[in-house]
């Protein structure tokens, strides 16, 4: 959990002397800029003494050492704090604790599954949403205190994985490489596509990787190994490092896997010799085919099992296409095989192309890594152009860190629930709502910092500039509550924007260095600012450099 001195929850408990059910609902944030904090009063309104207790709440608040105003308009108070309040509570906090807000060690321990592409190519930008929204939700997680692991679920079982396989089986160099291997799974579908009756022999397959031909077992692990190193290679170019992964293939003949028979086993009916249970809407779920293999769903019903065992909370984070099946999964988990932990899903809607869908399986893709490639080129020349005195390392340092971040930036800010078609011209983009953009705010912070006055007496005389950056930096818990509450991302994206847009604004209207008596002052708002927004950038991706 966060901690902090919450001026919200202070105001809250200061109203619950004179209205004891005084909550969290009844007092907003206010964002209009006449106040801080506004206090609804209609459930109150209709009681005699109304008038009487909005005085009391009134004359009890005026007399808080942090609140500056109280006025009432209808049937809202509206609060103000001081200036002065908020920036010694940050600056407190950070001098004592060295980060605003501190944090307390949550004991949930909490399992974040994310990507968990299926290992039969290059992870492409469609998919990598998932992995970029998955990321930054551990560390927001983390960084509200919760003990937090990352897993993958290594999807090495089933029709795709046996596809790619047999494409190698069918090739005639056997090349154990990710273009040789694309090659040949491309070639199994679309032979496939021509004659569907060629799909018997990835079920001869599933059916000899099941009952473990040791042949079968090891080439196939040894070509999963080769696509999933490569897609481990791929994220770790845009930061993202999961801590563990787990084999599907793990849980064909599990203790898992007979923990879940044992629990359905009065539920599970046939149909065709093949194996399912009924949901309470009455839809089939199956679990094993005629031929006795089994199906994803039961393992991964069984790879659910094995997560609670260690873990009080379960995130998956899908694409918005399984809203179905985790829908199904739930109601299994939770009501037929008495899951222990708390699962929670996190949907996200896909990229695609100006063209279309991207599939790996017909080659219309644009892989991580060719965005990757193509948006350091694109920065490379921005960055020559506007530093022309830098050397060339210099240059290419600060080319990689606005590419990975433009991409990590461009994708973290989008609702989830909205569909993005991917454009070069707009992920590229390098000006507006943008990492850049807020990479060059903290550059300037490094500049102004460095030759400001730190020390000797402080102003306690605010304008408008100062106050507005001041009221945005105390708002960062409230956005980190927001995305730990949302299990979202955005929130803390759409925060660090208008903290910049503040700071800007600050920036080009109250002059730091040379100030005279605002100058300490100044600089200990500027300290606050380059801190909250490192720690909130940190949270998204975004690689802040001290020079640009």
């Amino acid at each position: 959990m966060l901690l902090f001195d919450d001026v919200r929850e202070s105001i809250i408990r200061v109203c619950r002397k004179i209205v004891p059910d005084v909550g969290s609902k009844d007092l907003d944030t206010d964002r209009t800029g006449h106040a801080d904090f506004s206090l609804k009063l209609f459930r109150l309104s209709g009681k005699p003494d109304f008038d009487q207790l909005k005085e009391n709440i009134v004359i009890t608040l005026r007399n808080e050492i942090y609140v500056d105003s109280v006025t009432v308009e209808g049937n809202y108070l509206n609060i103000k704090v001081k200036d002065l309040s908020y920036l010694d509570i940050m600056d407190t906090s950070i001098k004592e604790k060295g980060v605003f807000p501190d944090t307390f060690q949550d004991p949930e321990r909490v399992l974040l599954e994310h990507t968990s592409t299926n290992p039969t190519g290059p992870i492409h930008i469609g998919r990598s949403r998932n992995s970029i929204v998955g990321d930054s939700l551990s560390r927001v997680l983390k960084r509200y205190g919760y003990r937090v692991s990352t897993q993958y679920f290594v999807n090495d079982t089933g029709k795709q994985v046996m596809g790619l396989y047999l494409g190698y089986r069918k090739s005639k160099e056997r090349i154990v490489d990710i273009p040789h291997l694309l090659e040949g799974y491309r070639n199994v579908y679309r032979e496939i596509e021509e004659d569907k009756g060629k799909e018997k022999e990835i079920e001869a397959l599933i059916k000899k990787y099941e009952s473990g031909d040791p042949a079968v077992v090891r080439e196939v692990r040894e070509i999963c190994t080769v696509m999933l190193k490569g897609i481990i290679s791929s994220l770790a170019r845009i930061g993202i490092k999961i801590d563990d992964y787990v084999w599907e293939s793990g849980f064909l003949k599990s203790e898992e896997m007979n923990d879940v028979l044992s629990a359905l086993s009065e539920r599970i009916k046939t149909e065709n010799d093949a194996q399912f249970i009924e949901l309470s809407n009455g839809s089939k779920v199956f679990l094993r085919r005629a031929d006795g293999t089994s199906l994803y769903t039961l393992r991964d019903l069984a790879y659910h099992k094995f997560k609670s065992l260690n873990y009080d909370w379960l995130i998956d984070v899908l694409g918005e296409d399984h809203r179905d099946y985790a829908k199904s999964l739930n109601e299994i988990l939770q009501e037929m095989v008495n899951l222990r932990s708390k699962i929670s899903f996190v949907f996200y809607s896909f990229i695609s192309l100006d063209s279309g869908k991207m599939s790996t399986r017909s080659g219309n893709v644009v892989t991580l890594d060719e965005l990757i490639e193509k948006a350091e080129q694109n920065a490379l020349e921005i960055v020559k152009s506007k530093r022309p005195d830098l050397p060339d390392d210099d240059l290419h340092k600060i080319a990689s860190a606005v590419a990975v971040s433009a991409i990590r930036f461009q994708i973290a800010k989008i609702s989830l629930g909205k569909e993005l078609v991917f454009k070069w011209s707009e992920a590229l983009n390098l000006e507006g709502d943008s990492a850049p953009y807020i990479m060059y705010s903290y550059a300037r912070t490094t500049k102004i910092l460095k030759e400001a006055r730190v020390d000797g007496n402080m102003s306690t005389v605010f304008d408008k500039y100062e106050s507005s950056l001041i009221r945005k930096l105390y708002l960062y818990p409230y956005s980190l509550q927001a995305a730990k509450d949302g299990l979202r991302v955005d929130p803390i994206a759409s925060y660090v924007l208008e903290l910049v847009r503040s700071f800007n604004d600050f920036y080009n209207n109250c002059r730091v260095v040379g100030s005279g008596e605002h100058e300490v002052k100044r600089a200990k708002i500027v300290s606050i600012y380059r801190h909250v927004l490192k720690d909130a950038s940190y949270l998204l991706g975004i690689t802040l450099l001290d020079e640009m």
